[in-house]
C-alpha cells in the first residue's frame, strides 16, 4: 500500500491493549507507561541501515573532494581516474562497516535489550547494560506495579535507570513520525535528533496513537492508517 503523508489528527482514543506485565506498554506508579523489547540486531536492521547511511555520505564526500581537486587543477583527463579511486574507497569503507558491524552485533550477542519509557509529554528509548536481561527487567517492571514501594519495587527502579544509552523525545518538539511496523518500529523525529521506539504488533497501534495525537506539530508516515 502506498505511504501517506499527513498531519498527526485526534482519533478517538482506543483501550489499552491487554497488558502482560512488561511486554506491552505497563502503567506504572509514577504515571509512565514501561515496556521491554528485545532488538534483534541480526534481524532487525534499523541499525544497520544507519549505519550504511553515514558511511555512504563519508564515501561520497570523499569522492566529491578527489573530483573537485582535478577540477581546480584542470585536471579533467584525470577525473575518471579519480571517481574510480573514489568508488573503490567507498565501496572498502562500506565493506569495513559491515565487517564492523557484524563484530559489534557479536560482541552485544546479537541483541540488546531495551525499555521503553512513555507519558503524556515524551517517549525515551533505553539501551540496557549488556549484562542486564529482559527477564529482569520484565520482574523489575513488575515489582514496580506493586501498591507499597518496599525494598524489592526501589531495586526495580535502580533497576529500570539504568542504562547505557538513552534517547528522549519530548512530543511537543517532534516533527516526524515514521511507522514501520514490520520492523515493529516508530521512529520519532525531532529537528536535530532521532529516536527509534520499539513495541511488538500487539501493542504496535495503541503506541502509534498515543505518539501521533500528542505531537501537534508533526507529520506522519505509515503504510497504513491509524485506527
Amino acid at each position: 500500500m502506498n505511504k501517506t503523508n499527513t498531519q498527526a489528527q485526534q482519533p478517538p482514543f482506543p483501550p489499552i491493549p491487554h497488558t502482560t506485565y512488561g511486554l506491552t506498554p505497563t502503567l506504572c506508579p509514577d504515571g509512565k507507561y514501561r515496556w521491554v523489547y528485545e532488538v534483534n540486531l541480526y534481524k532487525n536492521p534499523t541499525m544497520f541501515y544507519d549505519l550504511l547511511k553515514v558511511t555512504g555520505i563519508c564515501g561520497g564526500l570523499v569522492l566529491l573532494f578527489i573530483m573537485a581537486v582535478d577540477v581546480m587543477n584542470g585536471d579533467y583527463n584525470e577525473i575518471a581516474a579519480s571517481a574510480g579511486v573514489g568508488l573503490g574507497i567507498m565501496v572498502f569503507l562500506l565493506l569495513m562497516s559491515l565487517v564492523g558491524y557484524f563484530i559489534w552485533a557479536g560482541m552485544n550477542g546479537g541483541s540488546y535489550v531495551a525499555l521503553m519509557v512513555m507519558d503524556e509529554q515524551s517517549v525515551t528509548h533505553r539501551q540496557m547494560p549488556k549484562q542486564v536481561k529482559r527477564d529482569q527487567v520484565l520482574g523489575a517492571i513488575g515489582a514496580m506495579t506493586g501498591a507499597a514501594m518496599d525494598e524489592m519495587s526501589l531495586a526495580a527502579s535502580s533497576l529500570l535507570a539504568a542504562s547505557v544509552n538513552s534517547w528522549t523525545s519530548q512530543f511537543s518538539s517532534v516533527r516526524l513520525i515514521k511507522a514501520k511496523p514490520r520492523r515493529h518500529l516508530i521512529m520519532v523525529n525531532e529537528r536535530l535528533t532521532k529516536n527509534r521506539i520499539y513495541v511488538g504488533p500487539e501493542s504496535y497501534d495503541w503506541v502509534l496513537q498515543h505518539i501521533a495525537t500528542r505531537c501537534p506539530k508533526a507529520k506522519i508516515e505509515q503504510n497504513y492508517a491509524i485506527k
